[in-house]
């Protein structure tokens, strides 16, 4: 049997870890607030994207959805993979919408792209 020193150790211990698991979820593992995007945004950088919609097409396999957008007078490739909301996305999203999209920046066949993992972080900008 634990004496009761003992047991209030424990109690204290456990809820020790119990706070530094909420710190870390709470604080620590959020994404961080995404930038502006621009041409010397890194890849892996969470960003966020403003421009027009001029080009919207499925990808021959996978059914994800490849928008271009253009931003400060640049074309930048936004992939939404089919698990992440790629119809969904299909659905509200057209050509000639100015967009808000927030995402990370990454390289497919040596081309940058965003690529957004929830359809929510697509956003119709009136």
């Amino acid at each position: 049997m634990l004496q009761k020193e003992e047991k209030i150790t424990i109690v204290l211990m456990v809820m020790s870890l119990l706070v530094l698991i909420i710190i870390y979820f709470g604080f620590i593992a959020v994404s961080p607030i995404p930038q502006e995007y621009s041409d010397q945004s890194d890849i892996h950088d969470r960003v966020i994207l403003h421009g027009n919609v001029v080009g919207k097409q499925f990808t021959y396999t996978g059914n994800h959805l490849i928008l271009t957008v253009i931003s400060n007078g640049n074309p930048i490739k936004v992939f939404i993979p089919e698990n992440n909301g790629a119809a969904k996305v299909d659905q509200y999203v057209n050509k000639a919408d100015t967009v808000e999209i927030i995402g990370k920046v990454d390289e497919y066949k040596g081309e940058r792209e965003i690529i957004v993992t929830d359809p929510k972080d697509i956003t119709i900008v009136e």
